[in-house]
């Protein structure tokens, strides 16, 4: 009875010690250049191949994939590029953890291109929508008022950081011309306010 016990302890502790070096991991910190500014964005989907497990990044832009076993891997973030870069890693014997990632994110709206508006005349106050453009019966009279226009992205927007990043410039423009007072008359669905 004792040998049996015993080979079955062994047998365990073999099936556990297997499980535990499978179940390495990989982690690290996401930051993302938008425009000229390097953040944290408020969320961004990292993808891990060939496994094709995809996890979230937590309120400080960290991640980390759990129970892999010893290989290559492929990670891309892929919320902020029509074609994500690609980081190659190794896993071996021990975890990683501090496998950091830096993307720059194709901003088609950004600081920049608000000053360039603002400098042309052109200001807009960016919206993300949905399929189908939402006008309200004032927002001419806003825009005629604040010499600005309201541009609804639809369905298909870019990155809510880059949005953001434009907006705040145009709000600083608003409100060093016209004081606060607009921003009492704005869209409630305008972007960053």
């Amino acid at each position: 009875m004792r040998k049996i016990v015993f080979i079955s302890f062994l047998f365990i502790n073999s099936i556990y010690s297997q499980d535990k070096s499978n179940g390495l991991s990989i982690s690290g910190n996401l930051k993302v250049l938008f425009g000229l500014e390097l953040t944290t964005p408020k969320n961004a989907l990292i993808e891990l191949t060939p496994s094709r497990k995809v996890v979230d990044i937590d309120s400080v832009g960290n991640y980390k994939f759990e129970n892999l076993k010893s290989g290559i891997y492929k990670i891309q973030v892929i919320d902020f590029n029509i074609k994500p870069k690609e980081f190659s890693v190794e896993l071996k014997d021990e975890s990683i953890t501090n496998f950091n990632l830096l993307i720059n994110a194709d901003c088609e709206v950004n600081k920049e291109i608000a000053e360039i508006d603002i400098q042309n005349k052109k200001p807009r106050l960016l919206l993300i929508g949905s399929i189908a453009p939402i006008f309200y019966s004032n927002q001419g009279k806003f825009e005629k008022k604040y010499e600005i226009k309201y541009y609804d992205f639809g369905c298909t927007p870019p990155s809510e950081e880059c949005v953001i990043q434009y907006n705040k410039t145009v709000f600083d423009y608003l409100d060093k011309k016209y004081g606060r007072k607009w921003r009492k008359e704005v869209r409630k669905d305008v972007i960053g306010l």
